[in-house]
């Protein structure tokens, strides 16, 4: 899951240069992206998803992996 906001300078630089990079691109093909539009972090339903995954800002990462 990729936790973003349009205001986030570090989230669209990720977005920009790493995301782009033919390496990391090869590295992630196996893997389904989730973009979560968090704009206002404060908000209470939107902090409540982010504290589910220890996010303490953006940008935030989280690799979602099946219980077997």
């Amino acid at each position: 899951i990729n936790f973003w906001a349009t205001w986030c300078k570090n989230c669209l630089q990720m977005n920009a240069t790493t995301f782009k990079d033919s390496d990391v691109i090869e590295r992630l093909h196996d893997f389904k992206e989730i973009q979560f539009q968090a704009e206002k972090p404060g908000d209470p339903e939107i902090k409540a998803i982010l504290d589910r995954y220890n996010l303490p800002g953006l940008p935030g990462y989280v690799i979602l992996k099946p219980k077997l």
